[in-house]
């Protein structure tokens, strides 16, 4: 049980190092960065805006 929490609080220890350097460096947390990396190309396509794509005029 020892070697469990010892790890866990070395694990813990190392994170919050990283973290506090990222955010130090940027902005945006690392999570809103990897969303613009990963989703960024393609976003404009994905939206929901349903009266922007078919206009927004209320005929049937």
């Amino acid at each position: 049980m020892f070697k469990f929490l010892f790890i866990l609080a070395v694990g813990v220890a190392i994170g919050y190092g990283y973290g506090w350097k990222d955010a130090q460096k940027h902005d945006k947390n690392a999570v809103e960065r990897l969303v613009e990396r990963v989703g960024g190309e393609t976003r404009e396509r994905m939206g929901n805006d349903v009266d922007g794509r078919y206009g927004a005029g209320d005929t049937k």
